[in-house]
C-alpha cells in the first residue's frame, strides 16, 4: 500500500501543474519579501499564482 501511494499519488502530484503553482504561491513571495520588495508587489504576485491555479483547475475540468 505504501508503494502505492509513493508511485502514483506522489508521482501524479509532481506531474501536475496546479502542484507546482501551490508550491510556487508558498515560495515566490517568500523570495520576494526576502529580497525586500514592497507588499504590494508580492500580493500582486500572489494573487497571480492563484488566477494560475484556478484556470488550470477550469481546463483540467475542461478536459474531462
Amino acid at each position: 500500500m505504501k508503494k502505492f501511494f509513493s508511485k502514483y499519488l506522489i508521482g501524479q502530484m509532481v506531474k501536475s501543474k496546479k502542484f507546482w503553482y501551490a508550491i510556487s504561491s508558498v515560495v515566490v513571495p517568500a523570495i520576494v519579501t526576502m529580497l525586500g520588495v514592497d507588499s504590494a508587489t508580492a500580493t500582486e504576485l500572489y494573487h497571480a499564482i492563484l488566477v494560475l491555479i484556478v484556470g488550470q483547475g477550469i481546463a483540467d475540468v475542461a478536459k474531462k
